[in-house]
């Protein structure tokens, strides 16, 4: 009888701990995700940093983490075709203490990735009671387009890729106001300040403060040829991504203004991608998350959409045309951008491809 009663004891205090385990697992525990780096071009390595902090008195003994990728992510550069497509690991975390793995991800292609279900396991000593969790990531991993390496030459020789070289003339920035001034003969109507006009009295001119920087317009034309529903080419479409994300990379570098359209949407009905020249936080950030998340299908012909940003280009700009076969409509639009004066470069995104001023 008293060997039955040790028994029933027992277990009642093994039941005991184990729910007072269940309970406390979760709560002294936090878990945080991310990638490291959290943009990175093709073909480079990257890592997603899983951050485990015990708060307790107690150890963890049994920490399993499933870290599954989504397609597009190897866990392996040369993985075999039978593996798990991710992580997993075992390790355990002391008392008021911390725990940092550091997984490799291989990117195959651009765009956003994110990691929706990290599974985590807590297990007691015996691990009689797992507790499991499922943690996401806060932030995507942005993939950019792999870098075409005689991109940046090729533009050299047609641009001035170094820094941007100061111009003879001073332009205003539009991005910085600069207060008003009185309205003089000549000045275009869009510049009147009217609220200021009205307070004054007399009509009021806007000022900005001026500016000798130089400004890069990258347009990507996604199709091979006019019109672009009969044109679509998925492969030179990446290749006008790539050479463009490798542009843009050299120019920002070297300090130029960038900005970027393309005759793509991100969103159905809100227009033709674009990205606004501009100096301002983040600015970068938004250029290469449009360039990973932008679709390789075009839906319009790049020669209309040029014609209505062109109306509002300053001569200080120069752009970029990354097409393979650009159709008449877009030659006619880069000829009239020229006769404004604007700098007008035809990139053909072949590697034996050489810059044609069109």
């Amino acid at each position: 009888m008293v060997p039955l009663l040790l028994w029933a004891a027992a277990l009642a205090t093994l039941a005991i701990g184990l729910s007072w385990w269940v309970a406390t697992a979760r709560t002294r525990v936090h878990v945080e995700i991310g990638f490291d780096p959290a943009r990175v071009f093709v073909g480079e390595p990257a890592h997603v940093l899983v951050r485990l902090v015990n708060t307790g008195r107690l150890p963890i003994p049994i920490v399993r983490v499933g870290l599954p990728l989504p397609e597009g992510l190897l866990a392996d550069a040369a993985p075999s075709p039978l593996a798990f497509r991710g992580h997993r690991r075992r390790l355990s975390v002391a008392a008021r203490s911390e725990a940092v793995l550091s997984l490799p991800v291989f990117p195959q292609e651009r765009g956003e990735f994110w990691l929706d279900a990290v599974h985590v396991e807590l297990a007691d000593p015996f691990d009689l009671a797992p507790v499991r969790r499922e943690v996401s990531a806060e932030r995507p991993m942005l993939v950019l387009p792999r870098v075409r390496g005689r991109a940046g030459g090729v533009v050299t020789r047609s641009l001035p890729f170094g820094r941007p070289q100061p111009g003879v003339q001073l332009f205003e920035d539009r991005e910085h106001f600069a207060g008003v001034r009185d309205y003089e003969p000549g000045d275009p109507m869009r510049s009147v300040h009217w609220r200021a006009s009205a307070h004054a009295g007399s009509l009021q001119t806007k000022r900005f403060e001026p500016t000798r920087s130089a400004e890069v317009l990258l347009a990507i034309d996604l199709s091979v040829g006019e019109p672009f529903w009969q044109h679509m080419d998925g492969e030179a479409a990446e290749e006008a991504i790539g050479w463009t994300a490798s542009v843009a990379r050299r120019a920002l570098h070297a300090g130029w203004r960038t900005g970027l359209v393309a005759n793509t949407h991100l969103r159905r009905g809100r227009g033709p991608l674009r990205v606004r020249s501009s100096t301002a936080a983040g600015h970068e950030a938004a250029l290469f998350a449009a360039l990973a998340r932008m679709p390789a299908q075009p839906t319009n012909d790049l020669g209309p959409v040029l014609r209505e940003i062109g109306r509002g280009l300053p001569r200080r700009t120069s752009v970029v045309v990354v097409s393979s076969k650009p159709g008449p409509a877009l030659r006619h639009e880069m000829t009239a951008l020229r006769r404004r004066g604007v700098d007008v470069i035809h990139l053909p995104p072949d590697e034996a491809g050489d810059p044609v001023a069109t």
